[in-house]
C-alpha cells in the first residue's frame, strides 16, 4: 500500500524516533488510551518525542514493522488501522497487535495524534497468554 497521509507516514515511521520528530509540528500533543500508564495527552514536542524514544528503547525493539490495513484523510486530517509487530522487551517475546492512529496536521507538521489499541490483548501479551 502506497503511503497517503501524514497518519500513514507517522506509523510507517514507527521506530525510527528522530524520522517521527521530522513529521512533527513545533507543538504537538499526543494522546493514547486512557488505560495506557502514559500522561494524557503529552503535550508539546519535548514531551512527544520522548515518550516515542521510551516506547522504542523501554518497552519495543526499534526494529518493528507496521502493515497498514486501512488509511483515509488528507493532510490536515487522517486516520490509519495497522497491525503493529514488534519484540516487547518485558516479555521477551513478539508482540503484534491492531491499532488506529488518527493526526491532524497543518502547514508545519503533525499537531495532534490519538493512538488507541486493543489494551485487552496487549496485556495478555505481556503475561504471555497470546
Amino acid at each position: 500500500m502506497t503511503v497517503r497521509t501524514p497518519a500513514g507516514r507517522l506509523v510507517s515511521a514507527f521506530g525510527d524516533v528522530d524520522r517521527m520528530a521530522a513529521l512533527y509540528a513545533p507543538y504537538v500533543e499526543w494522546s493514547l488510551s486512557a488505560s495506557n500508564p502514559f500522561p494524557r495527552p503529552m503535550k508539546g514536542r519535548e514531551a512527544v518525542i520522548a515518550f516515542n524514544r521510551e516506547v522504542w528503547t523501554k518497552h519495543y525493539r526499534p526494529d518493528c514493522t507496521v502493515e497498514i490495513l486501512d488509511e483515509v484523510g488528507d493532510e490536515t486530517g487522517s486516520a490509519v488501522r495497522f497491525i503493529y509487530r514488534a519484540y516487547m522487551i518485558a516479555a521477551g517475546r513478539p508482540y503484534e497487535n491492531e491499532y488506529t492512529l488518527f493526526a491532524r496536521s497543518g502547514p508545519e507538521g503533525i499537531t495532534e495524534v490519538f493512538e488507541a489499541l486493543d489494551t485487552a490483548r496487549a496485556s495478555q501479551i505481556a503475561r504471555g497468554e497470546a
